[in-house]
């Protein structure tokens, strides 16, 4: 039997935490699970949370299905994130298979019918292309879709300024809309961090913004993968 891939779901903690604890998607239960799992390496019942996700779900049996690896593997889970090699395998003709998982998740049949008919120009599953072409808010209706909501949505990564006791200044890449097109920006913000999250963090120290909060203290490797995932993205948006 193969273990559980803590890391995995320690990354995808991290990331589902600030949606989930807005009240945003998944469960009430689940805040305080994601935590453990992140700050103490104790990740009984989380991947049962991640199932009542109504988009994150179906993205990572959609990128299941394609790799052939377990959903919640950690080459799955960060590709979806903050994106990695395994994308490459993915086909246009793959965007069907995201719908009929999103039918088996709950997401409205209207709004699954009206995404059949806006076939994305390149399908590459990830949590940005959900922002972008699905639209941050349209599946559960939580929060309206705007640029705020959708740079609030987006992981937002960038250079650490200042740190102060349970807040640090970033300089973070964003997105503005030039001509009807998504463009990346620098915007220097304020945001708290969970303690626990991002131990040790200092000036210099690149991050990722999730929901107005700070959830990970980035290697140079995941530098270069959000990058150039989210450029791939905002090209395929156009």
């Amino acid at each position: 039997m193969i273990g559980i891939d803590k890391k995995a779901l320690q990354l995808n903690s991290r990331f589902t935490l600030p949606p989930n604890s807005l009240g945003y998607c998944g469960k009430d239960s689940a805040p305080e699970k994601f935590k453990s799992c992140v700050i103490k390496g104790k990740c009984a019942g989380v991947e049962e949370e991640f199932k009542h996700f109504i988009v994150l779900h179906p993205y990572l049996r959609t990128l299941s299905k394609i790799t052939g690896l377990p959903k919640f593997s950690y080459k799955i889970v960060e590709s979806y994130w903050l994106g990695n090699d395994k994308l490459l395998k993915a086909r246009n003709k793959d965007y069907p298979t995201l719908l009929n998982f999103f039918a088996k998740q709950g997401v409205p049949e209207w709004f699954v019918a009206e995404l059949k008919s806006e076939k994305p120009k390149k399908f590459i599953p990830t949590h940005l292309f959900q922002v972008l072409h699905v639209g941050v808010g349209r599946a559960s209706g939580s929060v309206p879709y705007n640029l705020e909501s959708i740079n609030n949505c987006m992981i937002r990564w960038g250079k650490v300024e200042k740190v102060n006791k349970k807040t640090a200044v970033v300089n973070l890449n964003s997105l503005k809309k030039v001509k009807g097109v998504y463009k990346r920006t620098l915007i220097i913000e304020t945001f708290p961090f969970v303690e626990g999250f991002v131990p040790a963090l200092k000036v210099g120290d690149i991050v990722t913004v999730h929901w107005k909060q700070i959830v990970k203290i980035l290697t140079e490797d995941e530098v270069g993968k959000i990058t150039y995932w989210t450029d791939e993205v905002l090209k395929a948006i156009e």
